[in-house]
């Protein structure tokens, strides 16, 4: 009932019909808003072209003389008009010049005797169209934008994706060059020592006395161990970068290990008269894998014992954290300067060393032993003085 009586309602109260006889009391009050109102352009001219009147509104859009800024119509289109009733143009009028942004009004024009009236405005169902526009130009403009951030998102994603994949290739390459290095150069050098005794020995096995036969025995002997530490260290290193060295840990021994680690190489110790001490008594329990663990000491101590006198001494200790144990392989050896030390974890760095008996060394079982301690989440770093002996730590995480 109440929706058939609305259309009726709304129907009395905008009957145009008695809108002037409703309002009549109210003629001055609506000729002072119509005037000032910055949303109604008004505007008054005699048919000789002359401006009579304009409020603030209409004058701002006028470009030079007043008559001429009518663009579309014109005004003397507007004069060439039928004038038989008052209303001569209804629609959208263009005022400005030919050189500038012009602006377009909904307006009504009227001629009485000599005189144009113009009445001009914004269409309130244009402007609801307009902003129903806008409104959808800024959703699409929204839409527009969450699209390119997300494609910034992606290929900001693919650029770092790209420049990783860039990184780790590089360092595949820089290890391809090292390995070719050590092969190239290293094992070759090592099979040469071993055919080059091999055939002398050979060749003068009834000349020779005991004494000779055993030295170069001895020399073949270091130079095949030498090569096989070598082998085993790249093919170890070979695993660990491809994923097939997988890391197990579990609760182990240190004490245990460790004892296991030095009896397997305390004989090359002893060759040179190099005394291991005793690094604890108190055992420690771990969380380590057990191979990887093993490389790391094994590694280290042959390095202390290589680089160390004759007579000398390499002390193993450790300290226990509240998380990690922090294990100290130190040696009374040759030592090292800065410049060494900076090189020793870097592998792009090549360098050989020499040991106190003119053992060789690449540095790459020092790179097994950072690779092997930063996947225990570890530290290893050297403390060294030229001359004075190496002091090697690294940390590894105790058993929870």
């Amino acid at each position: 009932m109440k929706s058939s009586k609305h259309p009726t309602l709304y129907t009395k109260y905008m009957d145009s019909n008695a809108a002037p006889f409703l309002f009549t009391e109210w003629l001055n009050e609506f000729n002072a808003t119509l005037v000032k109102k910055n949303s109604l352009c008004v505007a008054l001219f005699s048919i000789d072209k002359e401006l009579l009147f304009a409020n603030e509104t209409m004058a701002l859009l006028f470009k030079g003389a007043p008559h001429n800024s009518f663009i579309n119509p014109t005004f003397d289109h507007l004069l060439s008009l039928d004038n038989s009733s008052p209303l001569i143009f209804d629609g959208f009028l263009t005022l400005g010049d030919y050189v500038s942004i012009n602006t377009s009004i909904w307006a009504q024009v009227y001629r009485k005797e000599n005189k144009l009236l113009v009445l001009g405005g914004v269409n309130s169902a244009q402007l609801l169209e307009q902003n129903e526009t806008m409104h959808q130009l800024n959703r699409e403009i929204s839409n527009l934008q969450r699209d390119l951030i997300r494609e910034k998102y992606t290929l900001e994603k693919t650029l770092t994706q790209l420049n990783e994949a860039n990184s780790e290739l590089k360092k595949l390459n820089t290890d391809k060059d090292r390995f070719l290095s050590i092969l190239a150069h290293d094992l070759t050098s090592n099979f040469n020592t071993l055919l080059g005794y091999s055939e002398l020995l050979t060749e003068n096995i009834r000349i020779y006395d005991i004494d000779k036969i055993e030295n170069q025995i001895n020399i073949i002997t270091k130079t095949a161990n030498n090569s096989y530490g070598l082998l085993e260290d790249i093919l170890s290193w070979a695993r660990a970068q491809s994923g097939k060295f997988p890391y197990t840990p579990k609760e182990l021994s240190f004490l245990n290990v460790c004892n296991e680690v030095v009896e397997s190489i305390n004989a090359n110790a002893l060759a040179k008269n190099i005394k291991i001490s005793d690094f604890s008594e108190n055992d420690i329990a771990i969380s380590a894998d057990e191979n990887m663990l093993k490389t790391i000491l094994r590694n280290l101590i042959s390095n202390a014992i290589k680089f160390t006198h004759k007579g000398g001494h390499i002390n193993i200790s450790v300290e226990k954290g509240d998380e990690y144990l922090t294990i100290s392989v130190s040696d009374n050896g040759v030592g090292m300067d800065y410049k060494t030390i900076a090189k020793l974890f870097d592998i792009s760095q090549s360098h050989t060393t020499y040991g106190t008996e003119d053992e060789k060394g690449t540095g790459l079982g020092l790179l097994l032993c950072k690779e092997f301690v930063e996947q225990h989440n570890g530290k290893i770093w050297v403390e060294s003085e030229l001359g004075k002996g190496s002091t090697f730590r690294f940390t590894i995480p105790l058993s929870k």
